[in-house]
């Protein structure tokens, strides 16, 4: 019995450092975010290119092959944890999103684009 507490308790505080850690992160850290597309299960997703958060809150958009598609500027929502994009291609059409979800400890933050399109900043 004794074992089954401690481990409960191990595991009780694992989860609570955890959750104090995602609450610290803050802002989506700055960088390149790898645009990915799932699709069909079973199947890897798709590559879309990629877009890069920079300083004084501009983003860059690239396709495949690093083909610049655009820039504008976006601000973070820290209440919403949603990035929101105020000019530049995701601004002009409909549907993209920001959520921001981070993953693995901090080691990846994500920022879902669309329902199934995301964008991923891994820092290994």
């Amino acid at each position: 019995m004794k074992h089954r507490i401690v481990t409960l308790t191990l595991t009780l505080l694992g989860v609570a450092s955890s959750m104090a850690f995602a609450a610290d992160v803050g802002e989506p850290r700055l960088g390149k975010y790898r645009i990915l597309s799932y699709g069909a299960v079973g199947k890897p997703p798709l590559v879309l290119g990629h877009f890069e958060l920079q300083k004084g809150n501009v983003y860059k958009v690239f396709l495949p092959g690093d083909k610049p598609a655009g820039e504008g500027t976006y601000a973070y929502d820290a209440a919403g944890k949603v990035i929101v994009w105020k000019t530049g291609p995701y601004a002009m059409e409909k549907g993209w999103g920001g959520g921001f979800e981070v993953d693995r400890e901090g080691k990846t933050h994500k920022i879902r684009l669309k329902r199934t399109t995301i964008g991923t900043n891994s820092v290994d």
